[in-house]
């Protein structure tokens, strides 16, 4: 009798699951036959991840490039990311209206279902679901709308002072490796540099990432965008229906947890010791404390929409006053900027520096640039407004940002019903675009040398041929990179600063043709990046 009994029971058990298996089958595959149903090319997904295996050990990033360039000769083609199915777009014109010009159709990236079951959980997943890119609606347009003045010109030239400081202990860095003479991994360098830079301004705290070998700041922000097999097994078990629920009535933490909290309480403690001292150092905390004060977010009195890339940027939102902001906004915002900043920058310039150990000519053009600038400050740093004139700087960092884009795959989530301009098809509501910027950013139509690294692909003359919304290495339109200024002002100190005084050399331990690895969640690649330094005569250092 037991034994029937528990027969019974291993019976009943197994059948639930088998239920439960069936309807996850059913709710993930219910759409795989929409593209093929209005006649759209499409590539064939499966259960459980739909279009991209994201256990395979590859990128998405590589992987979806891979079906753009495929479909290279379509304007767009289905996709499946999970169960939803996703329209891929790889004409240039069609992001100029979903990013810019019907802005209001595509404000958000994600829907607001995926946001709650991505951000699910206790209470530091939930930060991470109150930052710029996860929140939604008039939730961003607020925000956004209220930092957005924090990156104007006129606040970043106050921000190159903490920047020129960590720039000394960079060249201190790469003097060191010069001495050994040995090739080294550029982002074990570059990362410290921006780590360093980002604490410094935003916060006023120095991280140590050049004198403290054991720094947990470094450690902490370093492994924030590393992601496992156990990580994505999490991520794609929060769209299992009732999973969320489940992790928010538990509270549990599921991203990176102790470095969320690490870098939460660092934030909080410094908006308290603002607070209390009533000390102001003009850094991120300073302008964004000042930010929730206000009723209203104004432009500053030098900004000026110097380009079309500007232009576009600009979000036409009046904010319904301070009381819709708080501190976790703040520490939300600060935090993505900080561990977001600190990978994509420290990236930027190690890629920038592996291209000029390939390209020597295009280095000694650099420097050339660079020298007539020291000179014509006396010898001197050069102030704000000749750092942001040099051209050929300017040429290289796009062009390093061309070919390796540090966030590849890009999505929005339409808020309203859409027609795709020139075409019979209906984006609904709660409907998924993507599009590839590595796609793009090789695409011959677009690029007279595409697979070349070529700085002359942003010169007047050429992009004044070129399409604009070609270039996706910040994103365009409102929803563009909110740091790009900072970014790109950091990006070039440390350029100035090292090539001033080092050029560098071809190394033999990067892994080449170069890989993506699908353990980042950004576009770093695999065995890191090699070279070595060597002194210049002409430095100053």
């Amino acid at each position: 009798y037991l034994q029937n009994n528990t027969l019974e029971m291993w019976l009943e058990i197994f059948l639930v699951f088998v239920i439960l298996f069936v309807l996850f089958y059913r709710y993930v595959t219910k759409s795989f036959g929409k593209w093929k149903s209005l006649g759209i090319p499409y590539t064939k997904p499966s259960f459980p991840m739909g279009t991209y295996n994201f256990l395979s050990g590859r990128h998405l990033d590589e992987m979806s490039a891979e079906d753009h360039k495929k479909y290279l000769d379509q304007d767009y083609f289905g996709t499946f990311l999970l169960g939803k199915p996703v329209l891929a777009i790889n004409d240039a014109n069609f992001l100029k209206h979903i990013e810019v010009k019907d802005f209001d159709h595509f404000v958000d990236r994600t829907g607001d279902s995926a946001n709650k079951k991505m951000f699910s959980g206790g209470d530091t997943d939930k930060i991470w679901g109150q930052q710029l890119t996860g929140i939604n609606g008039d939730d961003w347009k607020e925000l956004r709308s209220a930092f957005t003045p924090i990156f104007t010109s006129g606040k970043m030239k106050g921000m190159l002072k903490f920047i020129k400081h960590i720039a000394v202990d960079l060249n201190k860095e790469m003097e060191e490796k010069a001495k050994q003479g040995e090739e080294f991994e550029l982002k074990d360098v570059y990362g410290k540099f921006s780590l360093d830079a980002l604490a410094s301004s935003a916060f006023g705290v120095n991280a140590e990432s050049f004198t403290n070998k054991d720094s947990v700041f470094v450690r902490y922000a370093a492994s924030i965008f590393k992601q496992s097999k156990l990580d994505i097994v999490i991520i794609v078990a929060k769209f299992i229906p009732g999973v969320p629920l489940l992790l928010d009535t538990l509270k549990l933490n599921t991203f990176k947890p102790t470095e969320t909290k690490f870098f939460r309480d660092i934030i909080l403690q410094t908006i308290k010791n603002r607070k209390e001292t009533k000390e102001r150092k003009n850094d991120l905390v300073d302008l964004m404390l000042d930010c929730i004060k206000e009723d209203t977010a104004g432009n500053d009195e030098d900004e000026e929409e110097s380009d079309q890339y500007e232009k576009d940027m600009k979000l036409n939102h009046t904010r319904k006053g301070k009381h819709n902001l708080d501190e976790i906004s703040i520490v939300a915002t600060a935090m993505v900027l900080l561990v977001a900043g600190y990978d994509t920058t420290g990236m930027t310039l190690s890629f920038l520096s592996y291209e000029m150990s390939k390209n020597p000519e295009v280095q000694k053009k650099l420097q050339e640039e660079i020298d007539q600038a020291y000179e014509e400050a006396g010898g001197e740093f050069p102030d704000y407004n000749v750092i942001q004139s040099l051209p050929y700087l300017d040429m290289v960092i796009h062009e390093t940002l061309r070919i390796h884009s540090p966030v590849g795959w890009n999505s929005r989530n339409a808020t309203k019903d859409y027609v795709l301009p020139g075409t019979d098809i209906v984006i609904k509501k709660d409907d998924m675009v993507s599009w590839n910027a590595k796609s793009l950013h090789f695409d011959p139509k677009y690029w007279t040398n595409p697979t070349e690294f070529y700085p002359e692909h942003f010169s007047k003359e050429e992009k004044a041929n070129r399409n604009p919304y070609a270039y996706q290495a910040f994103g365009q339109g409102p929803r563009a990179c909110i740091g790009m200024r900072f970014a790109l002002l950091e990006t070039k100190v440390a350029v100035l600063s090292v090539l001033r005084n080092f050029s560098f050399k071809e190394g033999s331990k990067t892994q080449e043709p170069l890989v993506l690895d699908g353990d980042n969640q950004l576009g770093w690649v695999k065995g890191g990046l090699w070279a070595r330094v060597e002194p210049r005569e002409e430095g100053v250092y």
